[in-house]
């Protein structure tokens, strides 16, 4: 029986009336204009970090339709950017976005962003189709959403510091399952808060483990950013790995100066997540600062039962003085001093409350705490080492924790959050390459969420660009004055239509609420490996009904070092009279028995649409062991057929190493495994780069005999460090293969 939640069992989805092959009145006349737009002459960074490139890019029907030289097309729109990068549109997967905001989302577009998801730390409406009414009013942006765990724990459980039922454990999974069917980007938590800081590991296991089949991911505002910040980051791990979900360590930091260099651990628990098979990621902010309620500070029995019982708490007298103290020791974990908690919309810090009325930093807090409920409140923490190696971590996305907002009164964050690494990590301080820091914006926070046709420049996915110049792009907002819009954002583009032109919005609502299907897995990316899908036969309905007359054909490859796919695909649907032929295929992207890729084809009368495919070696939400083929022609048609497993297969390989040239190639490999982690400590590495160099210095002299004694000496070398365990056995035949092909060479 077929249970994905938004691809019916029905064979073709004709949307607007039209059918494949006829006019559509949403489509372009390409006797007028070859395409709506096109962005010349920019420098491309397509979303996959990998090395930037030259070339023009033609958006038609809110999809990227070409990619290269297009100076004898035309279009409606043309737009010159040259000396500015084009890259997908971002990407912001962690948003407490002002919903009303989400009307203009000037914050927003003005940093580049396309696409926030809602609903993160846990919060969020049960009812995630909440979050889809929000596209009544108008939408200048797409928006996603999370199910939220602490708000499913609230619902069920309540306020109060107790374990659940096993009959409430069953009706959260029911909340959470019923979330993702209804298209959740994913099942955020935020342990930190109360109530959901009363759920014990295995009890979050045991609601969100229902997700398993989902293949979605964990973003979790962890329990403890502070002193027990290692602790908290391996219970997080735990957590995803025991419930089958992608652990994400949203905002990551390390809070409190005892804590500062923490990041260490911190960062090591994910590498090794990752090498062990779990993926796991971070999003990080880039400020030293927090934004949270001033309850952050109250310790968490004190909250039991919710604010009203904290309120009885404060006001019973021999209890105060108590939590006064406590107060302080939470504060003092967090931040150094009460100079550092500060109130934006009052523009003072706790030191100044505490100084005005002559108390104490605890007893100010619960003054405000009484009189004036949790104000929003900015905690100045950490240290600038942490922030730089967990940005610099691959598997860490840049997500501002922000999102749209008219306010002025709130962190610069939200204002400033994408231009700020671009302008500031990027261009000032040289932590990332543009290329690194894009892809931490776009294909990287994508697919941790499971996203297929967007987060990469590629033909057949939607038109989200943003073109940046970067030269100028940086932010302006300050923590004293922070409602200032970013600079050196140029154009962004919303579904294909400008939301942002030469740097000031449009006014123009072309966002959408975006949905996530089963067949969307949260994944690591694949661009650094070589990857393939191949595969063929005659397509039947997911529910077994009707006759078999939907033939497809695929024969998809992408090396790790290309910036496209290449290859075959064919759909033929007989009753539709559908028959596409892809001309260009765009990015291919893979797991496990997973694929998808976008293109541009020909249908049978000549006219060219994109497409979208995704496969299924053994689809989970298929209860029969079948592959599955679904494809996605535009906003046209939409298909899903099965074939048996052995009809489709996804191939995902290492890269081959290309034969040294010399010893120059083979220290460039020495780097690239220390950097992966593959020797014990730095002096390993060292020794065998000392080799090398000697090697060199022989190869500039073209002296045969001291290249070929010397390479020798390398093999001896590695030998070595293989019998004391101060290589890897990967890294070690790798280099060994190396050394036997130069030697080839010299001998």
């Amino acid at each position: 029986m077929f249970k994905r939640p938004f691809i019916v069992s029905l064979a073709v989805i004709f949307v607007g009336g039209a059918a494949i092959g006829l006019k559509n009145d949403n489509q372009s006349d390409a006797q007028e204009n070859d395409f709506d737009t096109i962005i010349k002459n920019g420098t491309v960074m397509d979303g996959t970090g990998q090395s930037s490139y030259e070339a023009d890019v033609g958006v038609r029907d809110g999809y990227i339709y070409q990619i290269g030289d297009l100076d004898e097309a035309n279009a409606a729109q043309e737009v010159d950017a040259d000396g500015q990068i084009v890259a997908p549109g971002f990407i912001d997967i962690h948003s407490h976005a002002d919903l009303e905001a989400l009307q203009t989302a000037t914050s927003s577009l003005t940093q580049g962003v396309t696409t926030e998801i809602l609903s993160p730390d846990g919060f969020g409406p049960v009812d995630v189709t909440e979050r889809y009414d929000l596209e009544d009013d108008g939408l200048a942006i797409n928006i996603g959403t999370y199910i939220g765990f602490n708000s499913v724990w609230s619902e069920v459980v309540g306020e109060d510091d107790r374990d659940a039922t096993e009959e409430e454990i069953t009706e959260m999974q029911g909340l959470v399952e019923t979330g993702l069917e209804e298209g959740a980007f994913g099942v955020s938590a935020g342990l930190f808060y109360t109530p959901a800081t009363y759920a014990d590991t295995e009890e979050v296991i045991d609601v969100v483990e229902v997700a398993d089949q989902w293949r979605t991911n964990f973003p979790h505002h962890i329990r403890d950013e502070m002193d027990d910040v290692v602790e908290a980051t391996e219970e997080t791990i735990e957590i995803g790995e025991e419930a089958g979900l992608v652990p994400v360590i949203t905002h990551m930091k390390v809070m409190g100066a005892d804590n500062w260099g923490a990041s260490e651990e911190t960062i090591g628990l994910i590498e090794e997540a990752n090498e062990r098979g779990t993926y796991a990621a971070a999003d990080v902010y880039p400020y030293l600062a927090s934004q949270t309620g001033l309850t952050a500070l109250v310790p968490a029995w004190v909250e039991d039962g919710g604010f009203d019982a904290m309120l009885e708490r404060f006001a019973d007298p021999e209890l105060r003085p108590q939590i006064e103290e406590e107060i302080e020791d939470v504060m003092t974990s967090r931040v150094e001093t009460a100079e550092d908690v500060y109130f934006p919309g009052d523009n003072e810090t706790l030191a100044d409350v505490a100084e005005r009325e002559d108390v104490s930093p605890g007893e100010a807090t619960m003054r405000i705490l009484e009189d004036r409920g949790s104000l929003t409140t900015i905690y100045h923490f950490g240290h600038e080492d942490d922030y730089e190696r967990i940005l610099q971590n691959p598997t860490t996305a840049v997500a501002s924790d922000g999102g749209a907002t008219y306010s002025d009164s709130i962190h610069p964050r939200r204002y400033g959050s994408q231009p700020r690494v671009l302008g500031e990590d990027v261009r000032e301080n040289g932590l990332l390459s543009f290329e690194e820091a894009v892809q931490k914006m776009t294909g990287l926070p994508a697919t941790m969420i499971g996203m297929t046709d967007r987060g990469f420049i590629a033909e057949g996915m939607v038109a989200d660009i943003t073109v940046f110049d970067p030269e100028t792009v940086t932010d302006n907002a300050e923590f004293e004055d922070p409602q200032q819009y970013a600079d050196g954002i140029e154009q962004v583009l919303v579904n294909g239509e400008f939301a942002l032109q030469d740097g000031g919005t449009t006014d123009a609502q072309l966002g959408e609420a975006l949905q996530r299907t089963g067949n969307m897995p949260s994944r690591p990316m694949s661009v650094d490996k070589d990857v393939s899908v191949e595969g063929a036969g005659t397509l039947r309905n997911v529910d077994g009904s009707g006759s078999p007359d939907e033939e497809v054909a695929i024969a998809v490859e992408q090396a790790a070092s290309d910036s496209a796919a290449t290859g075959y695909f064919q759909f033929n649907h007989e009753d539709a009279g559908i028959e596409l032929e892809a001309d260009e295929v765009g990015q291919l992207q893979a797991k496990e028995d997973w694929a998808s890729f976008t293109g541009l084809g020909t249908l049978e009368n000549g006219e060219e649409r994109t497409f979208e495919v995704i496969v299924e070696e053994n689809d989970p939400m298929i209860e029969d062991e079948r592959a599955s083929v679904t494809v996605y022609i535009e906003d046209e048609l939409e298909y899903q057929g099965t074939l048996s497993p052995e009809q489709m297969d996804v191939q995902i390989a290492e890269p081959d190493i290309a034969p040294p040239e010399n010893a120059a190639d083979i220290e460039a490999v020495v780097e690239d495994l220390a950097e992966d982690g593959e020797f014990a400590n730095d002096e390993a590495t060292r020794a065998l780069t000392v080799h090398l160099t000697a090697v060199h210095h022989y190869e500039n002299q073209d002296a045969a005999e001291q290249v070929i004694q010397h390479m020798g000496g390398f093999q001896d070398l590695l030998d070595h460090q293989l019998d004391e365990a101060l290589i890897s056995e990967e890294a070690y035949d790798i280099l060994s293969a190396q050394a036997e092909d130069l030697l080839d060479i010299w001998e």
